[in-house]
């Protein structure tokens, strides 16, 4: 790349983010004994940061806008539903923490404006879902996705998963192990992950694990799951049920 290349002024790197910076830090300053290197480090920093990652999010989803219908794309500016959908991506790329997740933001909102208007409200919902997932969980649904039905072994690798807890573990293993499954059942309340307690005859109960206080199971992704993959551009090509 051309060291002395100037991105193209397209307004999203005004002056307009200094009055955001003054304001935030002004609030900071509220804040006892710490008002100071807190203001501090909300005017160098978290404006500067938020700022990028929306300017980054604009582009992004300007660029993918050209794969939309046109009568679509002239439609946007007069449709309520679809300028929602791109505030949420909006306010979901300034709490970003990564170019990777701005990517997921910008492919499910795409995958929203291409739809009709009863359906971006559905599709919101997925986008929705994506704000309550940190990037930990997002990377372990997406590697139960990729292991759904034996199509990726070795999607788990990309996991960083804990030692399993033995008599000898220390408090820092078990603790690792607690956060790691704190992640995992988030995604089965949400519906993304489930419960799969295997073959169960008529009028009988699946084996109870009195070490674990439930019944004995594996963990798959769930037909929601692979929705919420696909929507942020990490499907996998199969299809999904109904489950």
């Amino acid at each position: 790349m051309n060291d002395n290349y100037e991105r193209p002024n397209d307004g999203l790197d005004d002056s307009w983010i200094d009055k955001a910076v003054a304001a935030t830090k002004g609030a900071a300053g509220l804040v006892p004994m710490f008002g100071g290197p807190l203001a501090e480090v909300i005017g160098v920093a978290i404006p500067g940061q938020r700022a990028d990652r929306i300017a980054n999010y604009v582009r992004q989803l300007s660029a993918r806008l050209d794969q939309i219908d046109a009568d679509m794309r002239d439609g946007l500016a007069s449709n309520a539903e679809k300028i929602d959908l791109i505030e949420e991506g909006g306010y979901q790329a300034a709490r970003a923490t990564s170019r990777e997740r701005i990517e997921r933001i910008v492919a499910a909102v795409q995958r929203g404006l291409a739809e009709d208007d009863v359906d971006v409200v559905r599709r919101k919902r997925l986008l929705i879902m994506l704000g309550e997932l940190d990037d930990d969980e997002l990377n372990l649904l997406n590697a139960y996705g990729r292991s759904y039905a034996g199509r990726d072994r070795s999607a788990f690798e990309r996991v960083n998963r804990p030692n399993p807890i033995h008599m000898q573990s220390g408090r820092d293993e078990i603790e690792r192990n607690h956060l790691y499954d704190l992640g995992r059942a988030h995604l089965i309340r949400l519906g993304l992950l489930k419960k799969n307690y295997g073959t169960v005859k008529k009028g009988q109960l699946p084996e109870f694990d009195p070490r674990a206080g439930d019944f004995k199971h594996s963990v798959e992704v769930s037909g929601l799951g692979r929705m919420l993959l696909t929507e942020v551009g990490l499907g996998t090509n199969q299809e999904v049920d109904l489950d």
